[in-house]
């Protein structure tokens, strides 16, 4: 038989604070751009339902990082060509994009290839070459220190395709990263 509850004890004492997604992180999403060559994707913004929270500069697509912790990353690019392609791609093309961090030091954290259709009839046809529109879907968690800058790429190696960076529709990118510990 349990007896009688006895009298509540004292409150322990508050435990530590977890991180502010808000302020340590952001969202964005950004309009389509046109580009022949490697860039870096400029242009975002974090108009509602996104948000600026603190270190993102939505103009030039730099993150710098505020508070040194474990950060997840998440970015959503589309493309789409703006010709047809009439000419096949070399084995060593591999159009991509990329989340770098730039500073201090240039280390790629994130690299989402573009898909490539690469066909081979013997004697008949040898064919690679990229699709004409695709979503790249990027995602990672990482150590990231104060004073990191964080940027998204696209990387040519080699395409001269030119581009609709962003797709052929408005608002089809976004990029967020938030501190999780």
């Amino acid at each position: 038989m349990t007896g009688f509850t006895g009298p509540t004890g004292a409150t322990g004492i508050t435990g530590a604070t977890g991180p502010n997604f808000l302020s340590n992180g952001f969202s964005a999403t950004r309009t389509p751009s046109t580009s022949s060559s490697s860039t870096q994707l400029t242009g975002w913004s974090t108009a509602s339902p996104f948000y600026p929270g603190t270190g993102f500069d939505p103009t030039g697509g730099n993150y710098t990082v505020p508070v040194t912790g474990r950060y997840s990353i998440e970015a959503t690019i589309s493309y789409s060509t703006t010709a047809s392609l009439s000419v096949s791609l070399g084995s060593s093309v591999t159009p991509a994009f990329v989340i770098q961090r730039t500073s201090p030091v240039s280390t790629v954290l994130v690299t989402g290839l573009f898909p490539v259709l690469d066909v081979n009839i013997a004697l008949l046809l040898t064919l690679r070459a990229i699709l004409g529109s695709a979503t790249i879907t990027m995602a990672g968690e990482y150590q990231l220190n104060a004073g990191d800058v964080i940027g998204i790429y696209y990387v040519a190696n080699g395409l001269t395709v030119n581009l609709n960076l962003g797709g052929a529709a408005a608002n089809v990118s976004t990029w967020a990263i938030h501190q999780m510990a």
